[in-house]
């Protein structure tokens, strides 16, 4: 399971709108579908689960390449929806709810993965928690990245 999340996106929309943002998100699908398809796995899914959250699952895939292909290929193409002023400052402004304005990085993509086994999870919603938690580590690091979940099964 691959669970895949952009950073900054909400800054970008309130930039942008929503409809650049919605590019932003078909750009990302079509990354994230042609990297997936690209590993010539016969059944694979990818799905868009709501607002900048996707999903994919995969079997016998090499996620290590997988997610530094989709990480690469996403950071060369996102400066294509910005200005050219905004790529050279790095980051766009926007102003919060106390007046006060921030400065937020270009969008970023943070990818958690879960190796299932069946002797780890029980059921698909332990396999859902553990991919929040790894997106959310992935999350925590600046930019671009993954963080591939190893832990083995409890015993």
């Amino acid at each position: 399971m691959i669970y895949i999340d952009l950073d900054n996106f909400k800054a970008y929309n309130d930039v942008y709108g929503f409809f650049k943002g919605d590019e932003i998100i078909k750009f990302t699908a079509r990354v994230i579908l042609k990297n997936v398809h690209n590993m010539d796995l016969e059944s694979s899914f990818v799905g868009h689960i709501g607002g900048d959250d996707f999903v994919a699952i995969v079997s016998d895939i090499d996620c290590e390449k997988a997610c530094q292909n989709i990480i690469a290929e996403f950071d060369k193409n996102i400066v294509n929806y910005y200005t050219e002023k905004d790529i050279t400052k790095g980051y766009i402004e926007v102003e919060n709810r106390r007046g006060i304005i921030e400065q937020f990085p270009i969008v970023s993509i943070s990818v958690g993965v879960v190796k299932v086994n069946k002797k780890r999870f029980k059921n698909i919603l332990e396999i859902g928690e553990a991919g929040v938690q790894v997106k959310h580590l992935a999350k925590t690091i600046p930019g671009s990245t993954y963080v591939i979940d190893k832990r083995k099964a409890s015993i």
